[in-house]
């Protein structure tokens, strides 16, 4: 989570633009991430972000220390996006419709066990990664953080961050393959 000063919340509620920036600058990386990983479209991602910093400043007085900021801004840019794809001419199939194909049981599926079973041995491996490599690897991959993002959470350079993510995937491989044999 990112540390951001509850004054400058108190100064955009009073319509201040140099604060508004300031929470826009703090905040825009991690509400763009936020956004993509629902549209997976930079253009598209990039207006669900902006639109969603409106509605986070249109609704300051709405918001209550109950969550932290950070949560309650990453859960408008997430609903903001969803309700992009909502309003997307989607190809939904209606259940009432007279479709004739195979339904494939899920129990007897090899394909969806194989993933289930790739799927544990991942958790597996990452568990045993050192603390450092796990921290990088389940911001990164499970967070969705970036490099940048990384670096400012833990206080160092973002290099330094791409370096650890290289170290630990490929400690993450070399595990994964060990379990294979």
């Amino acid at each position: 989570m990112i540390s951001f000063d509850s004054a400058i919340l108190e100064r955009c509620k009073k319509g201040e633009h140099k604060a508004q920036m300031q929470l826009y600058t703090t905040f825009y990386k991690r509400v763009y991430n936020a956004c993509y990983r629902v549209l997976y479209d930079s253009f598209e991602a990039e207006d669900a972000m902006q639109e969603s910093f409106l509605k986070i400043l249109s609704n300051l007085d709405d918001y209550k220390n109950v969550v932290p900021f950070e949560a309650w801004l990453v859960k408008i840019a997430i609903n903001t996006s969803i309700d992009k794809l909502r309003k997307k001419s989607l190809d939904i199939v209606n259940l009432n419709e007279n479709i004739n194909y195979e339904v494939v049981d899920d129990e007897d599926n090899e394909d969806w066990e194989t993933i289930l079973n790739k799927v544990e041995q991942v958790k597996a491996a990452i568990q045993k990664l050192p603390e450092a490599s796990r921290l990088v690897i389940n911001l990164y991959l499970i967070e969705g953080y970036d490099h940048e993002e990384i670096g400012e959470i833990l206080n160092i350079q973002p290099n330094t961050v791409r370096m650890q993510y290289m170290r630990a995937k490929q400690k993450l491989v070399k595990l994964i393959g060990k379990e294979e044999v």
